[in-house]
């Protein structure tokens, strides 16, 4: 058996001992629902799950919910609500230090140096954030999308003689996630004696959609001073779907932009891998002399500014 076969059972071995430990220190399970219970007032409802998958992910749900109350996470609980991904703070923490782990032995397979298996540490610690942070932003752009045609459901359904509540539950029910489960969520704050203020906040602090924002202040202010609340909300529903088309011609002009930013900043660290597998003793030289590593220091300070000049440059607010 070879080396490197050895050191990875080690470390595997070395990993489940450590982990067995923590998980038999902890001992204070987080309260059932913990990350919703400020968001929503909420019935149990639609909770019926096969018994075989609860008894699959009981071991990981006890262990994500341990570390939930055992070290404080509550930076990324705002994150997880509105990115609309299934996990507690604790298998979020669990699953970013398994990813980071498994980058550091896959480094360390590949004999990298120590500090690269250090920056391959970090980056696999990051990359769950940063899947979290897409589908939040993915999340957010569905809901702006969806925001046109839910004003006009609301606005056929008012021009038909449904009330207000009437027809924000026929935008629940016909539109899909996440628009629609939202507003179901804020009309079941509103049936539960949350005022219609406060429901409209929580909504806007489980979707930050600016337009979304706007929607939800003019129908605040019309409840108070009245009007024709359907041409309101037609008008309203004109606006957004031209700033959608706006923002789709700008997103297919700025589009190669956006991917010569991906294209110049991962270039250099393809070649840099591709050097390392083919010649690594030509590689080795940028670490075994001080005019490398300054090298090496410099080009990650250029690749950084370069991608964030270009981004800078291909983002346009509209």
């Amino acid at each position: 058996m070879s080396t490197t076969v050895i050191n990875i059972i080690v470390a595997f071995v070395i990993i489940t001992i450590f982990s067995k430990i923590i998980l038999s220190i902890i001992i204070e399970k987080g309260k059932y629902e913990k990350r919703l219970r400020k968001y929503v007032f909420f019935e149990n409802i639609k909770k019926e799950k096969d018994v075989s998958q609860k008894e699959k992910k009981f071991f990981i749900r006890k262990a994500g919910k341990s570390l939930e109350a055992f070290i404080n996470l509550s930076k990324n609980e705002k994150l997880l609500t509105q990115s609309g991904v299934k996990l507690s703070l604790g298998e979020l923490l669990i699953g970013r230090i398994i990813v980071g782990v498994l980058l550091v032995m896959i480094g360390y397979m590949y004999n990298l140096h120590f500090l690269l298996l250090i920056v391959c540490g970090a980056v696999g610690f990051y990359v769950p954030i940063m899947y979290v942070k897409k589908k939040r932003k993915k999340r957010l752009n569905a809901c702006s999308n969806q925001l046109g045609e839910a004003l006009g459901t609301m606005a056929n359904a008012l021009r038909a003689g449904f009330s207000f509540m009437q027809a924000m539950k026929m935008v629940a029910e016909e539109i899909d996630d996440p628009l629609g489960p939202e507003f179901l969520k804020a009309i079941q704050d509103i049936n539960y004696g949350v005022s219609v203020e406060d429901a409209f906040a929580s909504l806007l602090e489980r979707l930050p959609d600016k337009e979304l924002e706007i929607v939800l202040n003019t129908l605040l202010i019309q409840r108070s001073s009245g009007g024709n609340l359907a041409f309101l909300l037609e008008t309203m529903q004109e606006t957004i779907i031209d700033r959608s088309r706006v923002k789709d011609e700008v997103n297919t002009l700025t589009a190669q932009g956006k991917m010569s930013s991906v294209i110049i900043t991962l270039l250099p660290v393809a070649l840099a891998f591709y050097l390392k597998l083919v010649n690594p003793e030509y590689f080795q030289m940028l670490f075994s002399h001080p005019l490398g590593w300054t090298m090496v220091i410099v080009g990650c300070i250029n690749i950084v500014l370069g991608w964030f000049f270009i981004k800078k440059i291909v983002h346009i607010e509209v």
